[in-house]
C-alpha cells in the first residue's frame, strides 16, 4: 500500500514537471515570434496579438504554478533599447502578470488582446493598466471566470474609458498624447 502512495505521488510530480516544461516552452517559442517586424495586415495583427495573449496566459499560469517574475525573465531573450515590440511586450506582460494579482486569467487576457489590437491599429489607449484596473475588476466581479461576447465588451469599454488618443501610430513603446 505504501508503495502505491509512494508511486503515486511520483506519476503526480512527473506530471507537474512535464506541464511546467510545457508552459516554459511554449514560452520560449512565444519569444521566436519577437523578432519580426511590427504587423501591418488584419492576419497579422491578429497573429501578433494572439501570440501576446498566449504569452500572458503563460505568464499566469506559471506565476500561478510559484514560479517567480525572474524566472520567467530569464527564459526571455535580452531587453535592450532596440528590442523589437512583442519582446517588449512580454517583458511588460511579465510584470503586470506578478503586479495585478488580483487580475484573473480570462480578464488580463482579453485585456492584453484588446489593448493590442488597439496599439496596432492605431487607437487610442489607457496610460496604463493601473488606470483601466478599476474597470477590469468590475468585468472580473460582474462576469467572474466567463469568457464571452459580453466580458469582452465590458473590457473594452473600459479600455476606451480610460484611453486617450495616439498622436503618432507605433513607431516605438513610448505613446506620445495630443493635449
Amino acid at each position: 500500500m505504501r508503495m502505491l502512495r509512494t508511486a503515486s505521488k511520483k506519476n503526480k510530480m512527473d506530471q507537474m514537471n512535464l506541464k511546467t516544461v510545457c508552459l516554459l516552452t511554449l514560452l520560449i517559442l512565444t519569444t521566436g515570434c519577437a523578432t519580426r517586424n511590427i504587423p501591418d495586415t488584419a492576419k497579422e495583427i491578429n497573429e501578433e496579438c494572439a501570440f501576446e495573449m498566449q504569452a500572458a496566459r503563460t505568464a499566469i499560469r506559471l506565476r500561478d504554478k510559484g514560479k517567480t517574475n525572474e524566472d520567467l525573465k530569464s527564459k526571455l531573450p535580452p531587453l535592450e533599447q532596440n528590442s523589437l515590440r512583442l519582446l517588449k511586450k512580454m517583458y511588460e506582460i511579465s510584470d503586470e502578470v506578478y503586479q495585478y494579482t488580483d487580475l484573473n486569467e480570462m480578464v488580463y487576457t482579453t485585456y492584453r488582446f484588446e489593448l493590442c489590437q488597439r496599439e496596432l491599429l492605431g487607437k487610442s489607449l489607457p496610460v496604463s493598466t493601473q488606470t483601466v484596473l478599476p474597470d477590469l475588476l468590475a468585468c472580473q466581479q460582474q462576469y467572474q471566470d466567463k469568457s464571452s461576447v459580453k466580458s469582452a465588451n465590458c473590457i473594452l469599454a473600459g479600455i476606451e474609458n480610460r484611453s486617450i488618443k495616439l498622436a503618432v501610430p507605433i513607431s516605438g513603446d513610448s505613446h506620445e498624447t495630443n493635449n
